[in-house]
C-alpha cells in the first residue's frame, strides 16, 4: 500500500524546490538544466559505484569521492511506520463508534481477511465475543517509504493519514486515498493488480489467543474496476466505482 500523493511530492521536490533556487529569469530552462545536472551526476556516481563493486581500477580520488557521497540507506528505511497514537481507544468496543462502522462488520472483515491471507495457525478465532475483547490501538498516520524517481537507494516518505471522526487541522475528518496491491499483475486490466481504496482506519491489535501476537492492520474501502479494468474508448482511462463492503 502506498499513498496517492506521489505526484504531489514529486512536483514539490522536482519543480517547486528548483524554482525557488532559480533567479526567476527564464525559470523553466533553469529548472530543467538543474534537474538534468543533478540526475547526470547521480547516474555517474551509480556507474562508478558499480565499477568499484566489480573491482575496477579506480583512482584514489574517485574512491574517496564515492565514500564521501555514498547514499547507502539504513536497513530499516523501508519499514512502514505507524504514528499518531490515540489514547481514547483501548478495545474493539471503543474502536467501532469512532470509525462509524458496526462492530459486526469489523469482526466479519477481520475474520475474512485472516482466513483468506494467513496460515491456519495464525488466523483469528471466529468468535465475535473474543474479537470484541482484544486490545486495540488506533493510529492516525502511516509513513510509507517509496523509492525516489529514477533512484535505487534514496527513499521519499509518503504520509497516509486517517483521522476517523476527528477533524484534521480544523478542516473536517481526513481519509486519504491509497493504492493497494490487491492481486497479481494480470488482474484488473490496466491497473495491473492494484486498486484504489479509501483509508478507513490504521490500528494495531494484540491477539492474546495466538502467542500474544501484535497485528498491524489497515481498514480500507476499495473501488472496483469497471469493465475488467480495460481502458475506455472515450477517454482512455479506467473507470472505477465504489464497492459496498470494506476490507
Amino acid at each position: 500500500m502506498y499513498s496517492t500523493k506521489f505526484g504531489e511530492l514529486a512536483h514539490k521536490t522536482q519543480i517547486k524546490a528548483a524554482w525557488r533556487q532559480s533567479n526567476k529569469n527564464d525559470a523553466s530552462r533553469q529548472i530543467v538544466q538543474s534537474y538534468s545536472r543533478q540526475h547526470g551526476i547521480r547516474m555517474r556516481l551509480l556507474n562508478l559505484e558499480y565499477l568499484r563493486r566489480c573491482c575496477a581500477d579506480l583512482s584514489p580520488a574517485v574512491v574517496k569521492q564515492l565514500d564521501t557521497t555514498s547514499t547507502t540507506t539504513a536497513p530499516d528505511i523501508c519499514r512502514r511506520m505507524l504514528k499518531g497514537h490515540r489514547d481514547d481507544i483501548s478495545n474493539m468496543a471503543d474502536f467501532s463508534p469512532v470509525l462509524g462502522v458496526s462492530i459486526q462488520i469489523i469482526c466479519h472483515g477481520l475474520i475474512r481477511y485472516t482466513g483468506d491471507n494467513l496460515l491456519p495457525e495464525r488466523r483469528l478465532l471466529e468468535g465475535h465475543v473474543i474479537l470484541e475483547s482484544l486490545p486495540v490501538e488506533l493510529l492516525t498516520q502511516l509513513e510509507i517509504s517509496v523509492l525516489a524517481f529514477q533512484e535505487t537507494e534514496i527513499y521519499d516518505i509518503h504520509p497516509a493519514r486517517c483521522t476517523g471522526a476527528l477533524n484534521f487541522r480544523n478542516d473536517g475528518s481526513r481519509k486519504d486515498w491509497v493504492w493497494v496491491q490487491a492481486g497479481t499483475e494480470d488482474m484488473y486490466g490496466a491497473l495491473r493488480g492494484r486498486l484504489l481504496a479509501k483509508l478507513v482506519a490504521l490500528f494495531k491489535m494484540r491477539d492474546y489467543t495466538c502467542e500474544d501476537r501484535v497485528r498491524r492492520l489497515a481498514g480500507v474501502q476499495f473501488l472496483t474496476a469497471v469493465n475488467s479494468g480495460r481502458l475506455s474508448d472515450v477517454h482512455s482511462l479506467v473507470t472505477v466505482q465504489m464497492k459496498k463492503d470494506a476490507r
